[in-house]
Parts: structure tokens; sequence; C-alpha cells
């Protein structure tokens, strides 16, 4: 009989790490969803077991913070053994502003974040994992891993989380722990409905800037976080996956087309 696996979703008590957390669970892992959220979490654990999971738990943890995350790495081993999968999808989105105006505060928080909670998730598990000999680590990156977005505290921590995700790949792959990341795009996650329906993002002047007219669905990332994470993607390490709805191609090209646009071919 298949042993069965393990999968931690750090920050799976909504959005994109929630809809990761249903997907490994329908695989049958069990699924620890660690997050600051007890309601949240223990409705995702709840909901977890309800699509397949054989036992799923929230633990409540501050991702910015080293010793909570190594009580979390001790939780989660004594309750279902060292994991099979870890994803770091814990974070937090910005509202555009220009570099010169970036408040320190704010920058501080969000690199706590998106950045060093990414950082500390890799070396708990990661350390685990290669004494254990196998694993897959997912982390979330964003378009900003790849593009120089007006998000003066955001961008730069999803660069640093693409180079992050490549130098953990060189170190633990002679372990046999592979680490990759996904790269969403505009995701119809709780945050950005929370930001249209405040006004602060436009939803149709966004999907024109993707070549598939389309917002991602949460599901969507899940599914891209799910192959990464399995067999299938057995020689697959070190990558960041865009799952973006075409918008890295369709913005250089549009702005292309502006200036350079395709005219009608002669006709006969």
């Amino acid at each position: 009989m298949a042993e069965t696996q393990t999968a931690v979703v750090i920050g799976g008590t909504s959005g994109i790490g929630q809809a990761i957390a249903l997907r490994f669970a329908e695989e049958g892992f069990r699924v620890a969803v660690p997050g600051r959220d007890a309601a949240r979490g223990n409705a995702v654990a709840a909901a977890c077991e309800v699509a397949g999971a054989p036992a799923a738990r929230f633990f409540e943890t501050d991702v910015g913070n080293a010793a909570s995350v190594e009580a979390l790495a001790r939780s989660v081993e004594d309750a279902f053994g060292v994991p099979h999968v870890v994803v770091n999808c814990a974070g937090m989105l910005q509202s555009g502003k220009r570099v010169l105006d970036q408040g320190l505060d704010e920058d501080e928080k969000m690199w706590r974040v998106n950045y060093r909670g990414t950082l500390l998730g890799c070396q708990v598990f990661g350390r685990l994992m290669a004494a254990a000999g196998r694993g897959a680590i997912l982390n979330v990156g964003s378009l900003a891993s790849f593009a120089p977005l007006s998000l003066p505290a955001y961008t730069p921590g999803k660069h640093a989380v693409l180079a992050l995700t490549q130098i953990l790949a060189a170190e633990l792959g002679p372990q046999g722990v592979r680490v990759n990341a996904v790269a969403p795009g505009y995701t119809l996650s709780d945050g950005l409905k929370a930001k249209i329906a405040s006004g602060e993002r436009n939803p149709e002047a966004i999907k024109a800037t993707t070549a598939l007219r389309r917002f991602v669905d949460p599901r969507d990332v899940a599914e891209a976080a799910l192959f990464l994470c399995s067999e299938r993607a057995a020689s697959i390490t070190g990558v960041t996956l865009p799952v973006d709805a075409g918008w890295l191609v369709q913005a250089p090209y549009a702005q292309y087309l502006q200036g350079n646009p395709i005219r009608p071919a002669p006709s006969e």
C-alpha cells in the first residue's frame, strides 16, 4: 500500500493557499494548514477532510517569526511525520505607489511576511526534508518576480523569492529535495476581490492585459502547484512557473504593436 503523504500549506487559510490545500486534500494527502486566523484555518482544515484528506489540522503560526515556524515544524512532525510537500503561500498585497513615496514601516512588514516568511519555511522544513532524503518545496512568487511592477515593497520581495527558489534548488537537489515556485497572475483571490470592490483595481482593464482576456482562478494555481510537487515533475527543479493567463507575453506584445502596428497585407 502506498504511503500516505503530507502537505503543509503555509498561508492556506484563504485565497490561493486555500485552493492549494483543498487540491492536495483531493489527492488524498494529509494537510497541515498553518496561518494566523484560527476560525478560517479550522474551516479550511474541515473542508480538506470533506474533500478527501485522511487528516487535516490548522496550526496557528506567525510566518515572519523564526520561533513560531520552528514550533510549527515540530508540531507537524509530531502529528504527521516529516512532510512530503511544503508550500510557502503566506503573503500580503500592496497598492501601487512610487519608490520615493514608499513608507519604511510598510516596506518592513511586506518583507517580513512575503520574503522572510518564505525563507523561514524553506529553511526549517528544508532541513527536515534534506535529512529524510526527499521532498518538494513550492514557493509562491508573482508576475512581480519577472516584471518591474509599481509595487516598490512587493516587487523586490517577489524578485527575491525567485532567486531564493533557484539557490535552494541547487543546494537541496543532492539531498533529493526539489524546489520550485509558481508565479500567479491576476488571481481572483479574496485579496484581489477586496481591492476590486474598493475601487483599487479595474477588472476590465486587468483582463485586457492578458492574452486569454481572463483572470486566473485560484484552482488554476493549485493545479500547477500539485503538478510541480508530484512525481510527474520529478526532473523539474529551480523553476518559477507563470500561471498568468498570458500577461507576461501580452504586455510586451501589446506595447510593441503601439509603435510598430501590423499592416494589412497588400491585396493581390
